[in-house]
């Protein structure tokens, strides 16, 4: 039986993460979508889930150099996905449940990226092409990252999981 708490956490975690790299990283975002999107609904929205996506954790863990150290780590899109991930986590309650409900929120929020790219007539071949393919596999192991840290964090701090009968 599925609980209730997990569907919960996964359709909280999905609205979230429209707004959470815009709540981390207002300017910038809101700079895109004048530039990119103009009056398209569809396009606006697919910004806003890919701005989740724009750490590139392995360029990071490569050249250090290039991104300062500790500073770097706290990017708004790492922050965006470890609040998603603690919110969906201590909805779920308990850390088991918590790193599968914000491991689940990631996968969906790509999915939905991905479709919405498409419907709105953004041409993904560049994103998982050359150059730009390692920074998309960057950007998500950066998600992962994230809500595992994030999930790990809300499920352990809310509790263990009881059922009830």
């Amino acid at each position: 039986m599925t609980s209730y708490r997990l569907v919960i956490g996964i359709i909280v975690g999905v609205i979230f993460s429209f707004f959470s790299a815009f709540f981390f990283n207002m300017g910038v975002i809101l700079n895109q979508i004048e530039l990119h999107a103009g009056g398209d609904v569809l396009k606006i929205a697919a910004l806003l889930v890919g701005a989740n996506f724009d750490f590139n954790m392995i360029s990071f863990i490569i050249d250090p150099l290039q991104s300062p150290a500790v500073l770097g780590f706290f990017a708004p899109e790492i922050l965006a996905w470890i609040f998603i991930g603690f919110i969906s986590g201590t909805i779920a309650k308990g850390l088991k449940r918590g790193v599968i409900v914000s491991s689940l929120v990631v996968v969906i929020v790509l999915l939905l990226w991905i479709i919405l790219s498409i419907i709105s007539g953004e041409d993904l071949m560049t994103l998982f092409q050359g150059t730009q393919l390692f920074e998309t596999l960057g950007g998500i192991l950066s998600a992962f990252v994230g809500v595992l840290i994030g999930g790990s964090i809300g499920g352990l701090l809310s509790g263990p999981y009881e059922e009830f009968y």
